[in-house]
This record gives structure tokens, C-alpha cells and sequence, in this order.
């Protein structure tokens, strides 16, 4: 009688190996019929019904299996592998240790307590256990990929992906393992390589949900938005329960501002997910690009409830906070800057100040971000300046070391890359604002706050003055590099409803703009040839009776010297310029012409023509 009975069940096992899934169960069911004290086959219907996805049956039957034999480690490994994968950390960690002691060699056991472990966020104890897994079984596959997992987990990228690209030699059909490659090219910037992978990926399970997602997450990150959009809608489409595809679909959608359907993908995603910081925040951000800032502070407060670490939550609430003209509150929350990958925080043998007395003591400033940013809050060195430190260093870009020449309270001026004196302590430029507790009543320094070195006389701008036009300079379009450039930038050809007027000169500052000059050439001068660094650009502003630019470094330049400028601003405008204001507390010579509807410039350019027919 044993042995037809030991021969159905291998049947059912040959069944299930061989993708017969309907035979399989079917044998294994009339198995445990016949046999139902057997908790071997109560232990492989469970898992051919885990990896049907029918993980309530799965359950009741692993369950009953361990019922019966309480020390079997196959059938504790399979319920430990089903609690992790639904979050259930504490009670697979318990049926692995379990099973372990049963079967100490296990490799498979091994590999998915150390799974749990990275899970838990215990990593060391993580990585101990799957090398120990590697010694027993080095041809294991899933040992080595879930190895790269904790490598990765620990920030050793280049040791992860050594980890996944042995475990894909081992198991070329591997696809989790392929993924967490292409996930970990992406990371360290080899975006080639990682596109394809995930090409090759897709191509071996085209039906796989989280191969799709994966693509769209590298198309992404090369802005090519449209094939984003097709691999993450695949995805969800595949799986409509894949919540991290909801999410990075509506990413892609606020990108390219469909914020309606966007948000409609966030709220797919929170359903499925609903104390997911992650969704939360970008949830928060795509409000704040809809000028919606009390829902985008309250959807980032909700990403904090449930993550109070949560860095991009902190970030994007700063950012809602600020341009909220709450600054207290926002710059407080722009210092988590630094817990995020594309702001690279530099290290320092000196101490990073938090207010310390500086008095016989030396600091170092940097700059941080554009140039824009440095000319904005550059001001903030009077007052550091007043904490009377023995000698205040400063870092800057190149281009803005002249313009900065003259600030009284630089010991010694530097740009990026040369080598920097030893000194007691260090701080971010940007980080000033937050330790000198910056509001809207108390931004300091009101402009003009930057001196000119006196420029040579022979300037092209001198023979102009003759000129008994109004003078304006011109800028049209930031850098391309520049993640809002395509929001914050417009066409030359836009501009020419004021460039025609004829009580004006026009000059082009823009740099990087000589052809589109030629084009209009009746209407406007180029003047770049004559910049060299925003000092030179200074000394040709001080002389016009305008600049008009959009939302560039020139802006913060005019504003820094006094001189008059109008800046044209897109209908969702970075935070400095606040919401709903034609001025600026920044600086006392600009005023603000805004987009009223999303991606249009009509009633900008409208406004701004009428206004140059009143000077």
C-alpha cells in the first residue's frame, strides 16, 4: 500500500516541477486524501499553493503540516518564507531559528533568516548569516542575490552588484536577481548597463510586474517620460495590487504635469499602502506643483506620522513651508537636504558650527548649490561676520569669486577644487538661514548688498550709453541640466510682442544664446561675448534701466546690486518667490510677473509688453 501512495506524491511533485499546475494539484489533493497523517504532502500543497498566490490555503496547510510534525524544518522554512513576504518579520525570524536548529545546514534556511534579518534593518547579523550560507552551498543562486540585497541594504553598491551578477551566472533566469541588478546599475550611475538588463529582463517575463517597473524606473531616470509611462502603466496593469508601480507611474505623471491623473495613481497606491511615507510625500510634492501647500503639508505631515525620518517627507514639507512664507518652520526642514543622495554632504576635519562662540576662532563657508543660491544668501556672511571670528574663509564657485571680492567680512576667498585652509569649524552657506532663525521680517541684508570692482572703461556697454533708448537686458531660458528648467524657460520667439517696441534697446545676457540673437537680430544686441563671470555681467547690468529674465541666476544678480528687474515665473514658481506677491523680500528692485495658467506664458508676455509701454 506505501508504495503507489509514495509514487502519486512523486507524481504530484513531477507534476508541479513541470509547470503542470491543474495534474499537480489534483495528484497532490487525492495524496493527502488517501494519507492525511503525511505532513510532507500537506507541506507541498502548501507550497505549490504559496506559489499560486493562494496564501490563505497555504497557511492552513503548512500549518497543519508543522501540526503533525512539529520538527519539519522544508515545512517551517515555506511558512517562514510566507511571513516575510507578508510582513510578518518576527514570526518568520521565529520559524527559521526553528527550523535551523533542526537542520543547521540548510543553506536555504540560512539565506532566508539573513532575508529577515536585512528586513528588520539587523544587518551585520544579516551579512554573517548568508555568508555562512555561501560557505555551504556557493552554487546556491539565491544565497548570492540575497547577499547583494544586504550589501546593498549597507551601502556597498559595487559589492552588491558582484553579489547579483553571481547569482544571474548561476541561474541566468533569475529574474528577482536581474532586477535588484538593474535597480543597483541605476544607483551607481551606470544607467546604460542597467538598461540592458532590464531590457533583457522584461524580454524573459514580459508578464512580470515587477521586471516592467523596474525598465520604467531606468527610463525615468533618463527622462525618457513617454516609455516610463509605458512600462509602469504595464506593470499596474499586470498586477493591480503593485502599489510601488501606482506610485512611480503617478511620479512620472506630476513630471510631466498631469497632476489630476496623477493623483488619481497616489490614491491607488495609499489604498493598497495606506501608511506608506514614501507615497505620502510624493503625494505632498504634487500638491505643492499644483500651488495646493496646505494639502501638500498635510500629506507630508501624514508621511511623518508614519516615518518620522522620512527625509524626503521632511524636504518637501521645507519646500511647501517656504514658499508659504513660513521660512521659520521651512529651513528648519531644508537641512534634511543632507539625508538625501543628490545633495552630497562633504566631510570636514573641523566641527560643524551650531553656534558655537566664534570669537577667536576661524569658520569656513560654503556654497552648495547653483548660482543663484550662493548670490541669495550670500548676505548671510554680514551677520556671521558680527559673531567676530578670527578669520571667516569662504568657497564659492568660480565664476562668482570676483563678484564676491568686495564682501568686507571674507578673509580669504576660494573656489571649488582648491585646496582649503585648516580651520575650527565649517557650515553650508544655506544652512545660515536656519541657524540665524530666518523670517520674513527678519530676512537681513536688504539689497543692494554686493559692490562692484570698478569695471575697465573700455566695455562695450560705455559706447552704448549713448543710446538714448530704454536699456534692457534680456534672458530667456535657464540650464537645460536644471530639473524645473523646461517649466521656468520659454521660446525667444515668445518675447517678441515687447522685443518689437520702439522706445527700447534690447541686449541678450543669455549665454549659450548667440544663434537665437542672429534670428531676431533687428530687435536685440548680444552682448555675451562681453561676460566672463557674473562680475562682468554686473558692471553691464548697473547700466540698463531693466533686465527682464526668467526664473535664472541673473535675477539674484540684479536683485543683489539694486538693479531694476522683472522676472517672468512659471505658474508653480520655486520657493523663494512665494505665492500670489508681484514683489519679492529678498530684494527691493524686482517685481514678479507670474503664469495664471499652468504652462502658459501668454498673459505673462502680455503683461510684461504693457508694462514697458508705461516706463
Amino acid at each position: 500500500m506505501i508504495k503507489p501512495i509514495k509514487t502519486k506524491l512523486e507524481k504530484a511533485l513531477f507534476a508541479h516541477q513541470n509547470g503542470q499546475l491543474n495534474e499537480a494539484e489534483k495528484l497532490y489533493r487525492e495524496y493527502i486524501e488517501n494519507t492525511p497523517n503525511d505532513s510532507n504532502g500537506w507541506y507541498l500543497l502548501g507550497a505549490f499553493c504559496y506559489q499560486k498566490g493562494n496564501l490563505e490555503s497555504a497557511k492552513e496547510y503548512l500549518d497543519y503540516s508543522i501540526k503533525l510534525t512539529p520538527k519539519h524544518p522544508q515545512a517551517l522554512n515555506s511558512r517562514g518564507i510566507l511571513y516575510k513576504e507578508t510582513g510578518q518579520f518576527e514570526k518568520a525570524e521565529n520559524d527559521f531559528r526553528v527550523a535551523l536548529s533542526i537542520a543547521p545546514i540548510f543553506p536555504e534556511i540560512l539565506t532566508n533568516l539573513a532575508d529577515t534579518c536585512r528586513l528588520i534593518g539587523r544587518y551585520n547579523e544579516a551579512k554573517n548569516l548568508s555568508s555562512r550560507a555561501i560557505e555551504l552551498s556557493p552554487e546556491l543562486a539565491l544565497a548570492h542575490n540575497n547577499h547583494g540585497a544586504i550589501e546593498k541594504a549597507l551601502g556597498n553598491l559595487n559589492r552588491a552588484k558582484i553579489s547579483f551578477e553571481k547569482a544571474l551566472s548561476l541561474d541566468s533566469n533569475f529574474i528577482d536577481a536581474a532586477i535588484n541588478l538593474t535597480i543597483t546599475l541605476k544607483e551607481l550611475e551606470q544607467t546604460d548597463e542597467a538598461l540592458k538588463v532590464a531590457l533583457l529582463t522584461v524580454k524573459k517575463a514580459p508578464k512580470y510586474g515587477r521586471a516592467q517597473n523596474s525598465l520604467g524606473l531606468i527610463y525615468f531616470d533618463l527622462k525618457k517620460d513617454p516609455d516610463a509611462l509605458d512600462a509602469f502603466r504595464l506593470a499596474c496593469n499586470i498586477d493591480p495590487n503593485y502599489a510601488e508601480a501606482q506610485n512611480n507611474l503617478a511620479n512620472t505623471l506630476t513630471r510631466l504635469d498631469q497632476l489630476t491623473e496623477a493623483n488619481r495613481y497616489y490614491d491607488k497606491a495609499l489604498k493598497l499602502e495606506p501608511d506608506n511615507a514614501t507615497f505620502w510625500s510624493n503625494k505632498g510634492a504634487t500638491f505643492q506643483a499644483n500651488n495646493e501647500i496646505k494639502e501638500a503639508i498635510t500629506a507630508c505631515n501624514t508621511a511623518l506620522n508614519f516615518n518620522p525620518n522620512h527625509a524626503d517627507a521632511r524636504w518637501n514639507r521645507g519646500l511647501a513651508n517656504l514658499i508659504a512664507g513660513n521660512l521659520l518652520d521651512g529651513f528648519s526642514d531644508y537641512e534634511a537636504r543632507w539625508l538625501l543622495p543628490e545633495f552630497k554632504k562633504r566631510s570636514f576635519q573641523s566641527k560643524l558650527w551650531e553656534n558655537q562662540n566664534l570669537v577667536g576662532k576661524s569658520i569656513l563657508v560654503f556654497c552648495e548649490q547653483g548660482y543663484g543660491d550662493a548670490i541669495q544668501f550670500v548676505r548671510y556672511l554680514a551677520i556671521l561676520g558680527k559673531k567676530k571670528p578670527k578669520a571667516l574663509y569662504f568657497e564659492t564657485h568660480r565664476p562668482l569669486i570676483k563678484l564676491f571680492k568686495n564682501i568686507p567680512e571674507i578673509n580669504q576667498i576660494f573656489y571649488q577644487g582648491e585646496n582649503l585652509p585648516k580651520t575650527d569649524y565649517h557650515i553650508p552657506l544655506m544652512s545660515l538661514a536656519h541657524k540665524f532663525k530666518t523670517t520674513i521680517e527678519n530676512i537681513p541684508e536688504i539689497p543692494p548688498y554686493l559692490k562692484l570692482i570698478k569695471p575697465s572703461p573700455n566695455l562695450f556697454h560705455y559706447r552704448e550709453l549713448r543710446n538714448k533708448k530704454k536699456k534692457i537686458g534680456l534672458v530667456w531660458k535657464g540650464r537645460e541640466s536644471h530639473k524645473n528648467d523646461k517649466n521656468r524657460s520659454i521660446a525667444i520667439d515668445l518675447c517678441l510682442p515687447f522685443l518689437k517696441n520702439p522706445k527700447t534697446t534690447f541686449y541678450s545676457l543669455q549665454i549659450g544664446g548667440s544663434n537665437e540673437c542672429k534670428k531676431h537680430s533687428a530687435y536685440i544686441k548680444d552682448l555675451t561675448t562681453y561676460i566672463t563671470d557674473f562680475a562682468s555681467t554686473g558692471s553691464i547690468i548697473k547700466n540698463f534701466d531693466l533686465i527682464i529674465t526668467v526664473d535664472t541666476a541673473l535675477a539674484h544678480l540684479a536683485g543683489s546690486l539694486g538693479v531694476k528687474c522683472w522676472v517672468m515665473l512659471p505658474y508653480a514658481p520655486d520657493w523663494r518667490w512665494l505665492l500670489n506677491k508681484d514683489d519679492s523680500p529678498w530684494y527691493t528692485s524686482i517685481k514678479l510677473f507670474r503664469q495664471q495658467r499652468r504652462n502658459s506664458w501668454e498673459d505673462v508676455i502680455k503683461t510684461v509688453t504693457r508694462s514697458i509701454d508705461k516706463l
